[in-house]
């Protein structure tokens, strides 16, 4: 954190003109940042400087987030985002920042992450007469021939700034493509002698470069998909992003309760209330009724099923609504879909309801009557089961994931304003059958694959809703992946304190398992041994959250978790963050 200006300096007006690093941070102001998640280099500086003008001047500025490790910078921005709608700037070093952005980039582009990227770039010249000119020797390094090939496949925009007249511009259109439908990241380079030429005061006005938002969609479109939702024996939903907003949760809530339609999600975010009797479990290996459903509605979701192991009836109707509903950059997107409409789920859906609404006949109702009462039943046993699978973990050492699920879950109802991050990689689904939804805004998962993501995104939760309790759920290996001393120093410094809790089964689970699947009785198997898997012996956690000033705590007795749980949250909640490295059953 950037600290305050002290009492002995000055408000008088340095005597040079200013920098045109100072116009980079002003357009970052008018494009709402708050905040400015950083990792310095030798070319970031003249914007720092810029940030303690400003501050010593009593002039706005954005907080400034000081990240160790690119990681946590990119992954925080990514989960303010997520959590507020309000995009945030990331500020790297050269190339070699911007690599260190790794799998982070991935996860803001699969998650639709709006996200101002920055980078310096080596300075071009080496005239001493020029400030920013070339004066150490990485400046010949750390110049590549296309470093902006680094970041072209995972950003919609790129762009090096030439000239200081171009910096509020370019900035003003970075923000307008990242926040555009489908929104996602975006990549702006600064050489050195741009950011330390003149200031030429030129700043365009944000609401002259609005986004484009795709809307309801095609009412026509619309107009078809209600006929079939109401002449549908056996509907079936399928979710994965839908809840991004308040509004799309009650769209879909609105629509499911007015035609009794089963819900199948998978959770990306919070979709729908997992307490709800349409609720009928969770993707990838717990849905039910998909070979069986004659329409199937595809709402914001990039892998509605794993065709290899199930899949729609041949003959069934396959809808597909969202902002990207064909996946446009998933070169092989391999799910046969009859009727495709890109639009905003959250403006759509309760259009589509009172589409249907018109349309429902006295003789409808009775029939939905019957789905609801099946599908009611068919809730109950789901969550009868997933609490009998629960309590028979109860005693059992090491701990098992579903009676960790079964504690996460009352520790959610004594906090029920509590945010959850995952990244709890396979133990997720048996994490989902124990802790419920209830409310929009309460779950956030990167939406990509990249490890490593929890950590950074929690801080960038709690930075985006400081008010609200936040806990990471994250694997041993994702936990190693996020930088932990990077985050956990990061989150004291700015004041965000969070609750980790390490799903630790001293293994990546995540290869383990398709090994198995796919060499049931080769020598891994055979022997017991899985080389490059185990994490034996697993480094001690807990000491190392308490070398980053947090507190931590190993907890292997079942009978000590929910009392280990309440511990971590209340030390988060008085501003310390918490990690509590939960020792589970190796699978």
């Amino acid at each position: 954190m950037v600290e305050p200006a002290t009492a002995h300096v000055t408000a008088t007006p340095p005597a040079e003109p200013v920098d045109a690093a100072d116009a980079y941070v002003a357009a970052l102001l008018a494009q709402g940042v708050s905040h400015l998640f950083l990792n310095p280099g030798t070319d970031t500086f003249p914007v720092q400087e810029a940030i303690a003008r400003r501050q010593a001047l009593g002039l706005p500025a954005p907080t400034v987030v000081l990240c160790p490790f690119e990681v946590v910078a990119l992954a925080a921005a990514h989960g303010f985002y997520a959590a507020s709608g309000r995009p945030q700037a990331v500020l790297v070093h050269v190339d070699v920042g911007t690599q260190n952005l790794g799998a982070m980039l991935h996860n803001a582009q699969r998650g639709r992450a709006a996200v101002f990227i920055s980078a310096g770039r080596a300075p071009y010249t080496t005239d001493p007469t020029i400030r920013g000119t070339r004066d150490t020797y990485i400046h010949w390094l750390q110049e590549q021939r296309d470093q902006h090939g680094i970041v072209r496949n995972y950003v919609k925009w790129e762009y090096e700034v030439r000239r200081p007249d171009q910096l509020g511009e370019a900035i003003a259109r970075a923000f307008q493509v990242a926040c555009s439908d489908p929104p996602g990241p975006v990549y702006l380079t600064l050489p050195r002698e741009v950011l330390m030429a003149p200031d030429v005061g030129q700043q365009p006005q944000p609401n002259r470069f609005a986004p484009a938002r795709l809307g309801a969609g095609d009412p026509a479109a619309l107009e078809r998909i209600a006929d079939w939702l109401v002449q549908a024996e056996r509907p079936l939903v399928l979710t994965s992003a839908v809840g991004r907003t308040s509004a799309g949760w009650n769209g879909l809530l609105q629509l499911a309760d007015l035609l009794a339609l089963p819900v199948i999600e998978w959770r990306s975010r919070a979709n729908f209330p997992s307490t709800h009797p349409l609720h009928l479990g969770y993707n990838y290996g717990l849905e039910t009724g998909l070979e069986e459903a004659d329409l199937v509605l595809v709402l914001d979701h990039d892998v509605p099923y794993i065709p290899t192991r199930r899949h729609p009836h041949p003959d069934a109707r396959v809808v597909a609504l969202g902002l990207d509903p064909v996946n446009v950059t998933i070169p092989l997107w391999s799910f046969p879909v009859d009727l495709v409409v890109p639009c905003d789920t959250a403006q759509a859906l309760p259009l589509l309801a009172e589409m249907v609404a018109e349309r429902l006949r006295p003789a409808d109702h009775e029939r939905l009557a019957k789905r609801r009462a099946a599908c009611a039943a068919q809730h109950a046993a789901l969550r009868a089961q997933w609490e009998k699978d629960a309590r028979a973990q109860a005693n059992m050492q090491p701990i098992g994931v579903s009676w960790l699920g079964t504690c996460l879950e009352q520790l959610r109802q004594e906090h029920p304003d509590l945010i959850v991050v995952d990244e709890a990689v396979t133990s997720q689904v048996p994490l989902y059958c124990q802790m419920q939804v209830e409310r929009p805004g309460s779950w956030f998962q990167s939406g990509g694959s990249g490890l490593g993501w929890g950590l950074g995104a929690a801080l960038g939760v709690k930075l985006a809703l400081p008010d609200r309790p936040v806990m990471a759920l994250v694997g041993d290996g994702s936990f190693l992946f996020g930088a932990p001393e990077a985050m956990l120093w990061t989150a004291s410094q700015v004041g965000a304190p969070v609750l980790v809790v390490i799903c630790n089964n001293a293994c990546y689970n995540a290869t383990l398992q398709p090994l198995r699947a796919a060499y049931p009785t080769g020598f891994a198997v055979q022997t017991g041994q899985y080389p490059g898997i185990t994490l034996t012996p697993p480094p001690d956690f807990a000491k190392l959250a308490e070398a980053a000033g947090a507190y931590g705590e190993r907890v292997e007795d079942p009978a000590m978790l929910l009392p280990a749980l309440r511990r971590g949250i209340e030390r988060a909640l008085s501003g310390q963050s918490a990690v509590l490295d939960v020792i589970l059953a190796r699978p």
